[in-house]
């Protein structure tokens, strides 16, 4: 319909430019010469412009106006017609004096002093002929979601490209600025007592770096903010005036070396949603008294309390999976009350010389007991192993002097290098018919008499004690 509105109105308007051409050479205005035309103006006289009344006009040109004239007013009438029925753009009908743009969309009174298009009330849709088969007038919703789009492709855009820190320093801190967040690098201070801030210029602190807080001389107590995510590597390694820490609740995982030699380290509470405690993460601690280990830990790493002789520990966590290479070596006050039911591996040494160990459990998860896993560990008296348990290695119970009886599952099908040699008051002891193989020394200086075994099994004359009689199975 608008087509056919500005169809019309072109056509009218050249069809009146030509009539006008037409009276004029009429009139002789075209062509006229130069002493004619200035004999319009006399020095003294005021030019005026002749203009005559429509009714004047010669009755051919006279008819032609008039044809157009009644051609415009009927398009102007179909047009109006049409535009009462199609809806506005914004839904509601204006007849205030119009003094913007045409383009506003809404319907405006005629008296209009603005573009002579203001009356036109416009489609939501367009002819997509006209635009590149897109609408170019926009609902709200359009324009806000067109709006809210550009938005995030900036964004995208922003996070794509790469997020280089600008370095920073204060009294305090060195550090890190990224985007959205900040990493404290170095702690540059010599306060006794140091609360990690929240925030630096801004930015939320989520992440203490690499030794950080290394060989701090003067620290004594630090708190660091739930806002702190990751904690790198030797954290607080060497500083050896630190007594107590603080750690965030955000934090998965206790990091390698974290408080490696913190010699005078008393207390520790590990947060709730830690999984795991990294390589001598409080290795050398050997004033560490107090740790409270969450039951969500799985993982604790090689040399994670390695001589830390005055930690008083009566509970593993319920989920630990793993206990690696001398994790508590040297822990003489770890007491705990069972073994966790879903421990897999207990690594070399991990509880060498943990003399307050008074009850061991191994239960059929464990997949791999190292060797010297429990080596002098002098205060078990009792030893359950259950089925599942395949194999026992070499010096995995030696000098454990206060084992009195022991009966291995079925599934054990190995017993490896002096596993129980110097356990001087093993009286007794029943290896299954399953067993394959007993390695040298596995049984030295025990003080059994009798012992029975498969007559397929493999064993030196040093299996077991000197005086032992070895009988077979039927």
């Amino acid at each position: 319909m608008e087509k056919l509105f500005w169809g019309m109105v072109g056509g009218c308007t050249i069809a009146f430019g030509i009539l006008l051409a037409m009276y004029l050479n009429q009139r002789g205005t075209f062509g006229a010469s130069p002493q004619e035309s200035s004999a319009v103006a006399k020095t003294g006289e005021t030019m005026t412009e002749e203009v005559l009344p429509v009714d004047e006009f010669p009755a051919d040109v006279q008819s032609l106006l008039e044809n157009s004239q009644s051609k415009y007013a009927e398009a102007m009438r179909v047009f109006e017609e049409a535009a009462e029925v199609q809806p506005t753009y914004s839904g509601v009908a204006q007849d205030t004096p119009n003094t913007g743009n045409a383009n506003s969309g809404t319907a405006r009174d005629a008296s209009s002093t603005g573009n002579a298009n203001s009356g036109i009330v416009k489609d939501a849709s367009v002819d997509a002929a006209r635009n590149d088969g897109r609408d170019y007038f926009l609902e709200p919703e359009s324009v806000a979601q067109a709006s809210e789009s550009a938005t995030q492709e900036t964004q995208a855009a922003e996070e794509t490209e790469p997020d280089k820190p600008i370095s920073k320093k204060d009294a305090d801190f060195q550090y890190d600025l990224y985007r959205n967040h900040a990493v404290i690098k170095k702690y540059t201070g010599s306060a006794s007592a140091v609360d990690v801030p929240e925030t630096l210029e801004g930015r939320t602190v989520t992440e203490i770096g690499d030794s950080a807080f290394a060989n701090a001389k003067t620290l004594v107590r630090v708190s660091i903010p739930d806002t702190v995510v990751k904690m790198g590597k030797n954290v607080f390694k060497g500083s050896k005036l630190l007594v107590e820490a603080a750690l965030p609740e955000g934090i998965t995982q206790i990091g390698e070396g974290a408080f490696d030699s913190c010699v005078k380290l008393v207390r520790i509470a590990i947060p709730g949603d830690v999984t795991e405690i990294g390589k001598k993460a409080f290795n050398g601690c050997t004033e560490l008294t107090s740790v409270k280990l969450s039951s969500g830990i799985q993982n604790i790493g090689e040399q994670a309390f390695y001589n830390c002789a005055k930690l008083d520990l009566k509970k593993l966590p319920t989920d630990l999976t793993s206990v690696g290479k001398k994790a508590f070596f040297g822990c003489a006050k770890l007491v705990p009350d069972k073994f966790p039911s879903y421990l897999e591996n207990i690594g070399e040494s991990a509880f060498e010389n943990c003399k307050g160990i008074t009850s061991v459990n191994l239960t059929s998860a464990l997949q791999k007991l190292d060797k010297r896993a429990f080596y002098g560990c002098s205060g078990i008296t009792n030893l359950s192993i259950k089925s599942g348990v395949e194999a026992i290695s070499e010096e995995a119970f030696a000098a454990c002097t206060n084992i009195r009886q022991l009966e291995f599952p079925k599934s054990v099908i190995s017993i490896g290098d002096s596993a129980f040699s110097g356990c001087n008051n093993l009286a007794s002891v029943k290896i299954p018919k399953d067993t394959l193989s007993i390695g040298a020394s596995a049984f030295n200086g025990c003080t059994f008499q009798n012992v029975q075994i498969n007559s397929k099994c493999s064993y030196q004359q040093s299996s077991f004690p000197a005086n032992a009689t070895i009988n077979y199975y039927p």
